[in-house]
């Protein structure tokens, strides 16, 4: 009896496993970029930093992996993250976070690639940001574009933090 059990609890669990998340197709395209949130910022206002004419390097990225911009069907991120770079950083007064990315020639239009809401108590160093599944490639495959980090705080900053922000973008085919 107690063979047939284990027999059919391990049929039942190998029918459930399902694979992995697939991975598209494609090719990721990386940027970075560093900044400094500095002290005394307020928590009752939004706070914009924003990077413009950012080298998307798409032509080149398209050339290295032997595509044309017609097989891309969209740029998607694939992961974002707000770190500080000499690890003592402490980003528990950060409350929300959108990336966004748009033409710097027209700022009111851009698209969110990423959000943090609500960020953890208590993120310390590293503050992963979850991508949204919009489609960039409209953006990203000019030659160059802007990234728009926006921050709403918890409370008003008590020390300068130098971070950096990590963008992986992911072309699909």
């Amino acid at each position: 009896m107690m063979r047939i059990q284990i027999f059919t609890f391990f049929v039942l669990a190998g029918l459930s496993c399902t694979k992995g998340p697939e991975i598209s197709p494609g090719f990721d395209m990386l940027y970075q970029q560093n900044f400094i949130i500095p002290v005394g910022i307020s928590q009752f206002v939004t706070h914009h930093f924003q990077f413009e004419n950012v080298n998307s390097r798409y032509q080149q990225y398209l050339d290295q992996h032997k595509k044309t911009d017609a097989e891309i069907t969209s740029i998607v991120t694939g992961k974002a993250a707000i770190t500080g770079i000499f690890g003592d950083a402490n980003l528990d007064f950060i409350d929300q976070v959108s990336i966004r990315v748009y033409d710097q020639s027209d700022p009111n239009d851009y698209v969110e690639i990423a959000y943090r809401f609500p960020v953890p108590l208590d993120p310390g160093n590293n503050l992963p940001i979850i991508p949204s599944l919009a489609d960039a490639k409209r953006f990203m495959k000019n030659s160059r574009f802007a990234i728009d980090v926006v921050l709403w705080l918890r409370q008003p900053t008590t020390q300068e933090s130098e971070v950096r922000f990590d963008l992986e973008m992911r072309a699909t085919l």
